[in-house]
């Protein structure tokens, strides 16, 4: 497969798991990340109010009512813990997106088979020369959302993100990391 078919299918695997990105000229930038409303909603207000709403609920029926069945406290129990169930669902939701937002923090820019990190500091570019190798890992939450990180290692020994992506069938997030990793490795005609 030639580089230009290998970069239109790229910019296809970008869209496909929101990361932002604009082509301009020859280069494609990969834009920091911003966060994702629609997970903040789905993942974190939603189960946030709810959470709070159930066990405020409880807690108010209980003391404006009491409890006097034994059958009764067991579904109040259950209930309550639901309710902080949730709630701790929604900070660990909240934990996930700002942790993805922190690894994509640099703007990324592909031009002639080299890799341009962008942050408020400092501007670093990589190629086949400070490029030791390209990695990806994943890393499952405790709510089944599958975390994958496509890094590299540079000459120095440094770990250096370059795009993490999340989902929730393991083997399609592999596949996408994998192939994300030998993209990179080809682009910057690496070696190993």
């Amino acid at each position: 497969m030639n580089l230009k078919s290998q970069i239109s299918l790229f910019e296809q695997k970008l869209k496909r798991h929101k990361i932002n990105f604009t082509k301009q000229d020859e280069r494609i930038i990969i834009k920091k990340a911003s966060i994702d409303v629609q997970q903040l909603l789905i993942y974190f207000t939603i189960p946030l109010i709810l959470g709070v709403g159930i066990t405020i609920g409880i807690l108010l029926f209980i003391i404006f009512y009491g409890i006097y069945l034994p059958k009764i406290r067991i579904v109040y129990g259950l209930a309550f813990l639901s309710g902080f169930a949730l709630i701790g669902f929604a900070y660990a939701s909240l934990h996930r997106i700002r942790k993805k937002k922190k690894e994509n923090h640099a703007s990324k820019i592909l031009f002639n088979r080299k890799l341009t990190i962008e942050t408020k500091t400092k501007e670093t570019t990589y190629n086949a020369e400070n490029v030791a190798t390209i990695k990806n890992t994943i890393k499952i939450h405790g709510d089944n959302i599958l975390t994958g990180t496509v890094f590299l290692i540079d000459k120095e020994g440094n770990k250096i993100t370059i795009i993490s992506i999340e989902g929730f069938k393991s083997n399609h997030l592999r596949d996408d990391l994998v192939w994300f990793e030998n993209f990179f490795k080809n682009y910057l005609e690496l070696t190993s």
